[in-house]
């Protein structure tokens, strides 16, 4: 077989793979970032909140937080993007398998 080919299925398979993966990122984003957000008690004693240690560390927990969500987003977007790729492929295979048999 000469010229580009891809197996039946493979980009949906790819798919499937990466969909979890953006589903472990964001559970690790609430999981383990969440708890951080906030300082209960005296975390970083009285000090820590009148010098706005406190805060600057929960505002840079919860940003990393929103980074961590928002990057399992863009792997649904690149599991949504090979689905779309698989979508297209099938498409254009079709209109070229249907040229060669016009012209044959």
């Amino acid at each position: 077989m000469s010229g580009f080919h891809v197996d039946d299925g493979a980009y949906e398979r790819y798919a499937r793979q990466v969909d979890p993966l953006g589903d472990e990122v964001r559970a690790a984003a609430w999981q383990h970032v969440g708890p951080h957000v906030t300082l209960s008690g005296h975390g970083f004693s009285a000090i820590g909140d009148e010098s706005g240690f406190a805060g600057a560390y929960g505002a840079r927990m919860r940003a990393l937080q929103e980074r961590l969500h928002a990057l399992g987003g863009g792997w649904h977007q690149v599991g949504e993007a090979a689905r779309r790729t698989q979508g297209n492929y099938a498409a254009v295979e079709q209109e070229h398998g249907d040229a060669l048999r016009r012209l044959t």
